[in-house]
């Protein structure tokens, strides 16, 4: 195991017994597999054109006429969809599909008989998560988790609001993370970091305001 969380912390902190992330990081990904699920169920509310906020709709005239729902949505839970850029849309049941595979694999897990959903194997990576958090790959499932949430809460229209600052976290590696920071969700009092994942809880938030009036 390691003396420090694996995950980006802007001082070190020191993981949970036998694993390789701290607490809060362990919190975060609970919270994460939650709203995936909750997001999802979302979805079917969303698939016609202008169900979301904001969302303009123009027929234009032509010989193809204009799906009649929003594919995008529909590819998120659609196992063929692939990313072959960042800008692409994300794959989200070809990503959990590819780590319930990896648990069963690691695990000798039966695989199910009926087709994989993006509930049932968000549900086999929260039953796992315990395990997972000592493997190398914690890493690697918590930006694709984040990727996750990110897509489908774009899905639905509920778009991140304005950031109110910048992450002032320093990796050994990359030097200054800079990624924005925004106001909890849900109306807890905490800002997290949407590129490094690090998160201000409210006895922590007054230090992060006077790191944020000190930078230039």
């Amino acid at each position: 195991m390691t003396d420090t969380c694996t995950l980006p912390h802007r001082d070190p902190k020191t993981p949970k017994t036998g694993t390789l992330i701290c607490q809060g990081h362990h919190h975060w990904l609970n919270n994460t597999l939650d709203d995936i699920q909750t997001t999802t169920a979302l979805l079917p509310y969303f698939i016609q054109p202008g169900s979301t906020p904001g969302e303009n709709v123009r027929y234009a005239r032509g010989i193809d006429p204009a799906a009649p729902i929003r594919l995008e949505v529909v590819a998120l839970w659609d196992r063929r969809t692939i990313a072959q850029t960042p800008d692409d849309l994300t794959p989200v049941l070809a990503i959990l599909e590819a780590w319930a595979q990896l648990i069963r694999d690691e695990r000798n897990l039966q695989t199910p008989k009926t087709p994989d959903t993006i509930l049932s194997t968000t549900s086999l990576i929260h039953t796992h998560l315990d395990w997972l958090t000592t493997q190398p790959c914690i890493t690697d499932l918590a930006t694709e988790l984040r990727q996750i949430k990110t897509a489908l809460h774009s899905a639905i229209g509920d778009h991140a609001p304005k950031p109110v600052g910048r992450c002032p976290v320093v990796h050994p590696e990359t030097g200054e993370c800079t990624g924005p920071l925004y106001q909890d969700r849900y109306g807890g009092m905490s800002v997290s970091c949407r590129r490094c994942g690090e998160v201000w809880d409210e006895t922590e938030l007054r230090r992060l305001g006077l790191m944020q009036t000190t930078t230039p």
